[in-house]
């Protein structure tokens, strides 16, 4: 017997299809205290009354609860604190495992049905709870969001009005990430006419240098070596170029010193801190390779043009797995046992991140490599070999990157959102430079509106959240193997910068 549907019919079930993919509500819950360092148990209560408000399918007490940051089913219970049988509190029985001032929980219909239990209960009132919908749902309700960008700054700006308070997971840090954050908030300001985000990525800067052009002591550890430190450097120079101010050149000078006396292989790559001798990381080229192309530009100095090239290309030749065309996450010279393979010196997997950082340095140092450079030609065929390799591993489905990229299809791998929003960008950007063909712009513009409609909440203040990045990679030999069992099972977090400004990068691109 076959079933026949009318296309009435089918676009009702589309309908509820899309209706079902949204109905979920995210719960922020903030620790407003001095979080200790080792595993806390808490009890989170969280008001019946107004999740089924929000989330009225609800009602029937069928519900599945998702630990966000470590994507694994929470126990829950249902508790009355009177007689009637019907729920005051939906109540998790929960550990913090981590130091993260913030856990994120997603609640969502299912067929697991819960009982409900008279019990007394005391309210922990140092956690603060906050809801979240989805970006589609509150679309519904208030409007389209008229540029995604803006509205991603000015969350930033509602949530941190004193910059100093920026970030809660580091506040008033020199720091990769937050800069390369206010960075886009400068360039969005540029390209809207917005001068409060001019201003607000400027304040931020001002904070850790002195009129005279000096870092404000104790903000940077030149001994260190490290080069995601050189990142916020191309905000330096923006400003520098929006206002005259010769503090800003003086700051850009001292980084460029600094890069000058960066340790190096026996072949001339960067180290990518010094307490890791001999490692070269993909990330370390949009640390410090695109600051030094910048620089070269606007201080007319040609010879970083050469050593940012340099860069890299070793770093493509010592990382490049030729049967994929993926890059491994790092590479070490001196082959320690933790993690370096014994002959190749690479580490084992292909980690989203790290190749999404190395793809949005290209796409960026070609929009400073003067086209008469004689290896200019040699960037621009990694960036369309790279980005080839990459387009294979974009999942059919939701059109996102897994966090361990060729292994999409094995136990425990999931979606990252920063990688996914970083291609997206790359692949984006490299097409309106002439580079990749459309192919690449409609596989960007998939991504982009996964991550909008799938990973992208909103408060009630309208402020935007972006959830599940990975909170960090390293190949630090002390803490990791750089093996798959170690990026699977890292922590992730809500609002992480690395994915909120990758998120900004590519709402400015194609927004």
């Amino acid at each position: 017997m076959y079933r026949i549907f009318t296309p009435l019919l089918i676009m009702l079930l589309s309908c509820d299809s899309k209706i079902a993919e949204h109905d979920r509500l995210l719960i922020t819950v903030k620790r407003n205290y001095a979080v200790p360092k080792s595993a806390e148990p808490v009890t989170i209560s969280i008001d019946w009354k107004e999740l089924t408000t929000r989330l009225p399918r609800l009602k029937d007490f069928s519900f599945t609860v998702i630990d966000q940051n470590f994507g694994k089913e929470v126990s829950a219970r249902l508790i009355n604190t009177g007689n009637d049988k019907t729920p005051d509190y939906l109540v998790l029985d929960y550990t913090f495992n981590s130091n993260e001032p913030v856990f994120t929980f997603l609640i969502k219909p299912s067929g697991k049905r819960h009982e409900v239990v008279s019990e007394e209960i005391k309210t922990d009132e140092r956690l603060e709870i906050s809801f979240l919908t989805p970006l589609p749902v509150y679309e519904k309700q208030n409007g389209k969001l008229n540029n995604v960008a803006s509205t991603l700054v000015e969350s930033t700006m509602n949530i941190y009005p004193d910059v100093k308070t920026f970030p809660v997971y580091a506040p008033h840090r020199w720091n990769y990430e937050y800069s390369f954050f206010m960075a886009g908030a400068f360039k969005q300001g540029k390209k809207t006419g917005n001068q409060s985000f001019i201003d607000y990525s400027r304040e931020w800067l001002d904070n850790f240098i002195t009129e005279e052009g000096a870092f404000v002591p104790g903000v940077y550890k030149v001994d260190e070596y490290q080069l995601d430190n050189i990142l916020p450097g191309r905000l330096v120079i923006y400003m520098h170029e929006e206002t005259g101010l010769t503090k800003y050149k003086s700051i850009a000078d001292t980084l460029i010193h600094y890069l000058a006396n960066q340790p190096k292989t026996s072949d001339g790559g960067y180290w990518h801190k010094q307490v890791y001798p001999y490692q070269m990381w993909l990330d370390g080229i949009f640390m410090a390779d695109v600051f030094s192309m910048q620089y070269a530009q606007a201080y007319n100095r040609p010879e970083w043009f050469d050593e940012a090239v340099h860069q890299v290309k070793l770093i493509y030749k010592h990382t490049l797995d030729p049967t994929t065309g993926l890059l491994y996450h790092g590479w070490d010279e001196s082959k320690n046992p933790v993690w370096a393979h014994p002959e190749k010196g690479t580490s084992p997997e292909f980690w989203g991140r790290a190749v999404g950082w190395y793809a949005m340095a290209l796409v960026e140092c070609l929009e400073y490599l003067p086209e008469t450079h004689p290896e200019r030609k040699d960037v621009v065929e990694i960036l369309q070999n790279l980005s080839s390799a990459v387009i294979k591993y974009q999942d059919e489905q939701s059109g996102l990157w897994y966090q361990v990229l060729d292994k999409g299809n094995q136990s425990g791998n999931w979606i990252e959102t920063s990688c996914s929003a970083m291609f997206a960008y790359a692949f984006a950007k490299a097409h309106r430079q002439g580079f990749l063909d459309d192919a690449f712009l409609k596989a960007a513009e998939k991504a982009y509106n996964t991550l909008l409609n799938q990973y992208v909440y909103v408060d009630d203040a309208g402020n935007l959240h972006f959830d599940e990045t990975v909170k960090i990679g390293t190949l630090n030999p002390k803490t990791s193997k750089g093996d798959y069992e170690y990026y699977i099972t890292t922590e992730k977090r809500i609002n992480d910068y690395k994915g909120l400004a990758s998120l900004l990068y590519v709402s400015i691109e194609l927004n």
